[in-house]
């Protein structure tokens, strides 16, 4: 590709990374993991306690990327941090003119990865670190998560276990439950910032706002209903359980769907991106500012 420069790309995703994590919009980071810690970690902690058995370190983790509630909150947050995603005003046009259209596109895409995978681990750091020195690092689920009804069988609607279901610890391994859930969720919250890119090069952004907000909501509708229709939205392909029964090996949804899903959601829209900034043009750039 004429004119291409993968050490380009990395300088514009560098100095804007950076930018980002210094803004000081992060506090909203720590004002989620605090939520995250209430409404996911401690009640694991207190079923723990109650059974003075160890938690394994990661299935707060596991807990948090499979909960309705919680993967309707964090890609709101997400959306909320990267809302000036990508920024393009005056100043800009004259640093696309200088890079170059498509080194400063790649920068943008490396720098949603950044974005992506920083944000995922700080809400996987939150989820486990207050397990240090209380969990366990087996490869296994505790029994905590498969044998509290077995303790304590009157508590069938105890809040604590329905966050790690049947669907899952019946269904898969630990660590494998804890890798989709990770790469499933990435996927999910990339998509999101794809289209806020992709419709801020044809100086759409709030209608790329507006999509976004829709796939969420709609999604999280969907999912909660249990309607066949929630397939066609990122949040259910990314959630891993609901793709289970809870002792049934055949899968409602087969994972190969879901990634399939999730691969051509992104490739479409990198497709859109790299034609929209060919033809992009620097008049009234304040109509794609935020």
């Amino acid at each position: 590709m004429k004119n291409f420069s993968l050490k380009k790309c990395f300088s514009v995703a560098k100095v804007e990374f950076v930018k980002w994590v210094c803004d000081a919009r992060m506090i909203v980071i720590a004002v989620m993991i605090v939520f995250i810690y209430n409404f996911a970690v401690t009640p694991l902690l207190e079923n723990a306690e109650a059974m003075n058995k160890p938690l394994n370190v990661f299935e707060p983790f596991i807990a948090v990327a499979n909960s309705s509630i919680l993967m309707l909150i964090i890609p709101l947050v997400f959306l909320t941090l990267i809302a000036d995603f990508p920024r393009i005003d005056t100043n800009t046009v004259f640093y696309i003119i200088r890079v170059g259209r498509v080194n400063w596109l790649v920068g943008q895409v490396i720098k949603l990865v950044m974005m992506a995978v920083s944000f995922l681990a700080a809400v996987f750091i939150g989820s486990i670190a207050p397990m240090v020195g209380k969990g366990t690092f087996s490869g296994s689920w505790s029994e905590v998560t498969t044998q509290y009804l077995i303790y304590f069988p009157d508590k069938v609607g105890n809040f604590g276990h329905t966050l790690i279901p049947e669907n899952l610890y019946n269904q898969m391994s630990l660590t494998t439950a804890a890798a989709e859930s990770y790469l499933l969720a990435f996927a999910y919250i990339l998509i999101l910032g794809m289209i806020l890119l992709s419709f801020s090069l044809i100086k759409q952004k709030t209608m790329g706002f507006v999509l976004c907000g829709t796939l969420i909501s709609v999604g999280t509708a969907f999912c909660s209903v249990r309607a066949n229709l929630m397939w066609t939205m990122p949040m259910a392909n990314s959630i891993i359980w609901i793709h289970y029964t809870r002792y049934f090996s055949e899968p409602l949804m087969p994972m190969w769907f879901s990634v399939t899903y999730l691969l051509v959601m992104l490739a479409a829209l990198l497709i859109f991106s790299g034609v929209a900034i060919h033809k992009f043009n620097y008049d009234n750039v304040a109509e794609i500012s935020v």
